[in-house]
């Protein structure tokens, strides 16, 4: 009884001596939104002597034009600078051709006490020429092991590990905002250049069925005979179908075709980034595919966002403040 008596002096002491900083906490989280504030691109990441930092530049300013919240800020400073994912893995994959990077906008905001928030800011990004983006995850098998595999290994199991990791399934088509602009599910809006082949295109069943053949023959060799079981299952004109996402008894073959089998039909069709949507004639530093987060959230959404937040989901703010089709006018088409 006695611990017990003690335990609640002390839970009640410590109550006591936290309630000012609580409340001071409370009233520092006041958001001061009609404090002026700046716009702020952050020179260490936009080197103007690199022709992609100063396209990436255009087209944050294109955004600071256009978007009413960025052209005169109030209640933050809008900090922008740029995150870039260049690594020799990404390169050597043939589907990648533009570097790539995402553009970042940090919104610091002001408070009544406190002064600013610079640290976890409200934030919103896009994607920058970035394959892996605006769809369903890319799978992230491994490949060559130094510490186990052979060396002569190294080329096979990377190549066998990367053609895989290159599959994707995509969200239903929502539909066509404006040439060059096009929604799909999930709130991924995606900008491209129309005249080119199609960013994304279908892979068959056979095609999956010869990847994962490759990958389990050199990596995996335990599931490998039931891999070949399933793929013995299937029909000729099963295997030239379309490949969609999942399979109640393929597990290791994990697709299913369109031609026979659509109790599946929310898995998603599986596709691979396209070589040739890339304009090669151009510099790998032009802009010529963009990822956006694009979820038409309904106006109770937002309501109670700024209700229990205090500020707005800026991200949304901006993208329903422009017109959504001249987005298409941020891809490089010519020299």
């Amino acid at each position: 009884m006695k611990q017990i008596r003690i335990s609640a002096y002390f839970i009640f002491a410590i109550t006591l001596f936290l309630m000012p900083f609580l409340s001071m906490a409370q009233k520092s989280a006041e958001y001061l939104p009609d404090k002026p504030g700046k716009w702020i691109l952050n020179q260490y990441s936009m080197k103007e002597a690199d022709a992609f930092y100063r396209n990436v530049k255009t087209v944050a300013e294109w955004f600071h034009e256009k978007a009413a919240v960025m052209n005169n800020p109030k209640g933050f400073d809008l900090w922008v600078y740029l995150t870039g994912y260049w690594d020799e893995k990404y390169k050597i994959q043939p589907c990648n051709y533009g570097r790539r990077c995402e553009l970042n906008f940090d919104f610091r905001l002001f408070y009544r006490e406190g002064g600013q928030r610079k640290v976890e800011p409200p934030h919103w990004s896009f994607e920058i020429n970035n394959t892996e983006y605006g769809h369903g995850t890319n799978s992230n098998l491994p490949g060559w092991d130094n510490t186990k595999d052979a060396e002569s290994l190294e080329k096979p199991m990377n190549k066998a590990a990367a053609d895989l990791n290159d599959l994707f399934r995509v969200f239903p088509f929502v539909r066509d905002i404006a040439p060059g602009v096009r929604l799909y599910g999930g709130g991924n809006l995606i900008v491209f250049n129309p005249d080119r082949p199609p960013f994304w295109i279908p892979v068959t069943v056979r095609e999956v069925a010869n990847m994962k053949l490759a990958y389990y023959s050199l990596i995996d060799k335990i599931l490998l005979p039931v891999l070949k079981e399933e793929i013995a299952k299937l029909t000729e004109d099963q295997l030239n179908a379309p490949a969609f996402s999942g399979h109640d008894e393929f597990f290791v073959l994990n697709v299913h075709p369109e031609l026979d089998d659509k109790t599946n039909e929310n898995g998603g069709q599986i596709m691979r980034f396209n070589p040739d949507y890339w304009d090669r004639s151009l510099p790998s530093s032009a802009i010529q595919f963009l990822t956006f987060y694009y979820p038409e959230r309904s106006v109770p959404e937002t309501e109670d966002f700024f209700k229990y937040n205090g500020y707005p989901i800026f991200g949304d703010v901006v993208m329903n403040s422009i017109k959504l089709e001249e987005l298409a006018g941020l891809i490089v088409r010519k020299k």
